[in-house]
């Protein structure tokens, strides 16, 4: 079937905002695609640093709290609040002491746009400044396998009082991140131009620590939060989604 919309394509790395804007790019068969959720602050920070621990996170839309709440009750999961001091939540440094087990973890953009993929067909990596190599590494051996494999990159954005996206810097220089290191004949336009935002950006973590999302954590006392997920390559983890009849979560196993 032929999408009505402009979709990229025949650029084999594109990307697109949200939820919606992923779906778009997958087309009705996302078997062939490797769809990477990049939300630097905080989803997809917070997925790679608890993967780091040996967690298994399952997103979970954030508007559905009586869901989450039942899902990790019959998981015998942790359940991320919101951020607060000493409760597991969003905050990437609030994970840090985590050794194993399952945490269901809501969040407005990353989670919920994960969550929302999980029926696709395609493989879901979570994507960040932490792991931009790694996974630009794990989206070059997806293309290599196979001709008709294609990398969809999404960048998260943030929200509005009124519900609507808000593009944000932070997670376009994260996509930027990933496509740098991809052959540019592969990128589309939308993926060329973030790769150049991410080549011009000479001090990233600056950049994101001034940017508007970076600048609200930090006022609310989680500059913590921005230090973590501005730590380029920390990590060699690429966590990804996988359903084994418990509900979409993301691990490295």
């Amino acid at each position: 079937m032929t999408s009505p919309f402009p979709d990229q394509r025949p650029a084999r790395v594109r990307v697109e905002w949200g939820l919606s804007g992923a779906l778009q790019l997958l087309g009705p068969d996302g078997s062939s695609s490797l769809v990477v959720v990049v939300d630097v602050l905080s989803f997809s920070t917070a997925v790679t640093v608890a993967c780091d621990q040996g967690v298994v996170v399952h997103p979970y839309p954030h508007r559905d709290r009586a869901g989450a709440e039942a899902l990790a009750a019959r998981l015998g999961a942790a359940l991320a609040q919101p951020r607060g001091d000493g409760r597991l939540s969003l905050s990437p440094a609030s994970l840090l002491r985590l050794r194993g087990g399952r945490l269901v973890l809501p969040s407005p953009n990353g989670a919920t746009i994960a969550h929302g993929l999980a029926g696709t067909g395609a493989t879901v990596a979570a994507g960040c400044l932490r792991n931009a190599s790694a996974v630009a590494r794990t989206a070059t051996e997806h293309l290599a396998a196979d001709a008709r494999n294609d990398v969809v990159l999404v960048p998260a954005g943030e929200r509005w009082p009124d519900g609507a996206l808000r593009p944000c810097l932070e997670d376009l220089l994260g996509v930027g991140a990933i496509a740098a290191a991809l052959r540019d004949d592969d990128l589309s336009s939308e993926a060329r131009a973030a790769t150049r935002l991410w080549l011009a950006t000479p001090d990233p973590a600056a950049t994101v620590r001034d940017a508007t999302s970076g600048r609200e954590l930090t006022a609310a006392g989680w500059s913590d939060d921005v230090t973590i997920a501005t730590d380029l390559d920390a990590t060699g983890t690429v966590a990804r989604l996988v359903d084994h009849g418990e509900g979409p979560a993301f691990t490295t196993t």
